[in-house]
């Protein structure tokens, strides 16, 4: 299977859990109005950061890569940490993640992954600018 094959079936996946999960957040009965809106705030951010993850090329017009396997594993970690929060919502194991807390637990991770996302596109810049003086 090529990248864009890969990436095409991880986001699909991604897509299958997310609304799945949207679904149930805006039908739940479990979650207090504040949560249910932050956590649907968070969930669009998500998504948002997983169909950016989805359209990245593999490589630039100048010939720079993109590390393949960084997009592909941040777009179904995305899918695994939905089904995680899914799993606390219809557990109600206090134990697992506070229901009130939920949305943050999926903003962090956007913030980690944007940040990540940043520094892998610096670098491969970097390298590529760098391999073009040397």
């Amino acid at each position: 299977m090529n990248y864009i094959e890969e990436v095409d079936k991880a986001y699909d996946e991604f897509l299958d859990v997310y609304l799945d999960f949207e679904r149930l957040v805006k039908t739940t009965d479990s979650l207090r109005e504040p949560d249910r809106h932050l956590l649907l705030i968070a969930l669009g951010e998500l998504r948002n950061l997983a169909e950016l993850l989805s359209e990245l090329p593999t490589v630039d017009s100048n010939g720079r890569y993109i590390d393949e396997d960084f997009v592909i594993g941040r777009i179904r970690d995305a899918a695994e940490l939905l089904r995680e929060v899914k799993g606390a919502i219809l557990g109600g194991n206090p134990d697992s993640l506070a229901e009130e807390e939920l949305d943050i637990d999926i903003r962090g991770y956007v913030v980690y992954v944007r940040e990540e996302l940043l520094g892998t596109l610096k670098r491969t810049l970097e390298g590529q600018a760098g391999g073009e003086r040397g």
